[in-house]
């Protein structure tokens, strides 16, 4: 081997052990998932969003198909064959006139068009009112949409009431462990026994199950979360608390009862521009036998061209019941709107009572955790000496825990309380 090529291998074989030596850096922390976040992409991964786009597609459809029928000529062939009993004859026997008898087999073929001039606005109604139809679609689909919102509201804020119970039961174990070290030197030493190192390590195998508990319902609730929006949430996803209250909006169901109006408006303006008269041009070219020249017996073409008024007056006889019907479809839609205010304002109301409850809770917590601390503090210095045993200690200790659990459970109630006010929407939209 040449001696130049040496150092060289030598120093990719210690580049390789060194690389395969050398433990892979740790990915960066993914960053925590946000309430807005999850409302985003439930939102764009719901099912129902498809249905905007099929709803535009069919009212665009609807309205190409409106204007063909309407602006355009309309064609029409026709076909026509016959036999009759008998032809019209003329009585009339004139010499070296020879006056020709119509067959009785007849045949027609032509082609007939048709070109609307006036149709008193109905066929600009009619594509106003796909306009609307197509609106109201897509306001419903918003309504579901903005539903979702109360599924992620309980999902989430239930894995972060899950993360808090765990990091508060996690803190009483490691808790329970250090006092572990000295129960047994003190048994070593003769002071404690046995039965004190067995309560503890009970309570200590209690702590792990109800962790274990805690870790497969988050994991839970973060597999349906996941289901909302569309990707998976591995166990370890992180979920942030969050720092500000979403805005109070208008519901999407006011808009909704909003277009529902409009759209019976629209109803009744397409029944007012029925009762217009119509104007259109009219031809019609054929070839048969006979023609318009009844006294010709051969096949041959033919036209005929003019302008027709039509004017439909039986649409006045009901004029009178459609104005009803539309001021009682206006009632029914005002009647659904005052009900869902009613609605509204009753779960606001009950949603004020649950965040004033919260916060008050929230003033004797910081109270109860001060004197629990106290207790704790003191029956630590007990069971170090030796004046009580581990039970009367784990029952303090416990007692801490659970008092500081119940105030971050409070304070995340609290937080989905003021979520869900908000997500209800606020108390100027639902008066408009």
């Amino acid at each position: 081997m040449d001696k130049r090529k040496k150092p060289l291998l030598l120093l990719l074989v210690l580049l390789s052990r060194a690389a395969l030596g050398q433990p892979a850096a740790p990915p960066p922390a993914a960053a925590a998932l946000t309430l807005n976040q999850c409302y985003e992409l439930a939102e764009a991964h719901a099912p129902l969003r498809r249905q905007v786009a099929l709803n535009e597609a069919q009212a665009a459809n609807n309205r190409s198909r409106l204007a063909a029928q309407g602006y355009r000529p309309q064609l029409a062939v026709n076909g026509q064959a016959s036999y009759q009993s008998e032809v019209t004859k003329i009585p009339l026997e004139v010499p070296g006139i020879s006056i020709p008898t119509i067959s009785k087999d007849q045949y027609r073929l032509t082609l007939d068009a048709t070109q609307t001039l006036f149709d008193g606005g109905v066929t600009r109604r009619q594509q106003e009112l796909e306009t609307l139809n197509g609106q109201v679609s897509n306001q419903q689909v918003a309504v579901g949409l903005y539903r979702l919102r109360e599924q992620v509201n309980g999902l989430y804020f239930g894995a972060l009431l899950t993360d808090e119970n765990t990091r508060l039961r996690q803190g009483l174990r490691a808790d329970l462990l250090q006092r572990r070290k000295t129960l047994l030197a003190r048994r070593e030493g003769g002071v404690a026994t046995g039965q004190d190192v067995a309560r503890l390590d009970a309570e200590v195998l209690n702590l792990d199950q109800l962790l274990r508990e805690l870790t497969v319902t988050r994991a839970g609730l973060l597999r349906q979360l996941g289901e909302l929006l569309g990707q998976p949430l591995p166990p370890d996803t992180q979920l942030e608390p969050p720092a500000a209250l979403p805005t109070a909006s208008a519901r999407p169901e006011l808009l909704l009862y909003a277009q529902q109006k409009a759209l019976l408006t629209g109803q009744q303006k397409l029944a007012d521009a029925r009762l217009a008269p119509r104007l259109s041009l009219f031809g019609q070219v054929g070839y048969g036998r006979p023609t318009l020249d009844f006294l010709r017996n051969d096949f041959h073409g033919y036209g005929i061209a003019g302008v027709r008024l039509n004017w439909n007056l039986n649409n006045y006889y009901t004029r009178r019941q459609d104005r009803e019907a539309l001021r009682l479809g206006q009632e029914a839609v005002a009647v659904q709107q005052d009900a869902f205010e009613q609605i509204q304002r009753v779960a606001r109301a009950g949603q004020q009572t649950a965040i004033d409850r919260y916060q008050a809770l929230l003033e004797t917590d910081t109270q109860l955790i001060g004197l629990r601390q106290k207790i704790q503090a003191t029956a630590a210095v007990q069971l170090d000496h030796g004046i009580i045993g581990f039970g009367d200690y784990f029952t303090e200790a416990n007692n801490l825990t659970l008092a500081r659990l119940s105030e971050q459970l409070h304070r995340l109630q609290l937080l989905q309380a003021q979520v869900d006010y908000q997500t209800t929407g606020s108390a100027s939209s639902l008066s408009q």
